[in-house]
């Protein structure tokens, strides 16, 4: 009896067919090798500067659009004996919540009263760089599921003291749906407190073409992959938004190893989108 030939794995068939020497596209990648667009570089040039000033930071911009790969390269480029950085994903919502997550990072003990958190978490960061030599800087990524009385906390946390030092500074990154709760009345008081506020963009076109070509020449594959016109049908489908982007050149990818194209055109990528079931546009 023919034992069945079990196929290539898919990763190695799509590398071989292009003759990739790695991945193109992929997201788990060092923040240091990571494509550098103008408008990341214009915020982090702009977040050092705060930090210069220090107090309260703001960060918006649409899901995808790279927002928590350039707060990574900027912790990686920041000194590590002038700053010391906690970073936080998918932060807790409610007070009590964001204040233990808060106090373990900072090492300090729990404390049953939430009134006690908060002072124990206000002395440790008010006299961290006294103890350490390092200031302190607290980044809160992915802030858009913060309800009101959370982010109030922030702006305690950085409420200046009699002698006007600014002893924390705390970084707040997410969708426009944090803008929405920052509307909230309650939140005024927080809304003026911002020394830097910033709302990153999505690639023009010739970011999105550089980005393309940056992520196929770094996995090793030809220099016309996808040609000028699926380029710049990729670029009006994904709007500039980098996870967009890869979604969808990993997709014209597949589909031209396929049908065994030896790269995307913009006929490929048109027939891609039209097939795509979260790209394509409706008829009629």
């Amino acid at each position: 009896m023919n034992t069945p030939t079990l196929p290539i794995p898919q990763q190695n068939r799509l590398r071989a067919h292009f003759a990739f020497t790695g991945m193109p596209f992929r997201k788990n990648v060092k923040a240091r090798n990571m494509f550098d667009s103008q408008s990341q570089r214009e915020l982090r040039h702009g977040l050092h500067l705060w930090l210069e000033v220090r107090g309260l930071a703001l960060v918006t911009g649409p899901s995808g659009v790279g927002k928590s790969i350039c707060l990574r390269r900027l912790v990686g480029e920041l000194p590590t004996d002038r700053f010391t950085v906690h970073r936080f994903g998918q932060i807790p919502t409610t007070p009590a919540g964001f204040l233990r997550a808060l106090g373990r990072h900072l090492g300090l003990r729990p404390r049953l009263h939430m009134a006690d958190q908060f002072e124990d978490i206000r002395e440790a960061l008010a006299h961290h760089e006294a103890d350490h030599g390092t200031h302190p800087v607290l980044i809160l990524d992915d802030a858009e599921g913060m309800r009101p009385a959370t982010l109030d906390l922030v702006r305690r946390l950085t409420a200046s003291e009699l002698d006007g030092e600014e002893h924390v500074s705390i970084l707040v990154a997410g969708t426009e749906q944090l803008l929405e709760t920052l509307r909230d009345p309650t939140l005024a008081p927080l809304r003026t407190r911002f020394t830097y506020a910033h709302q990153l963009r999505a690639f023009g076109m010739e970011d999105a073409r550089h980005y393309v070509q940056f992520h196929v020449h770094g996995a090793g594959g030809p220099d016309k992959l996808f040609t000028d016109g699926a380029v710049s049908a990729l670029f009006s489908a994904s709007q500039g938004v980098p996870r967009q982007l890869n979604q969808l050149a990993l997709q014209a990818m597949m589909d031209a190893v396929v049908h065994g194209l030896d790269g995307v055109d913009q006929n490929l990528m048109k027939r891609v989108l039209q097939a795509h079931p979260l790209y394509a546009v409706p008829r009629g």
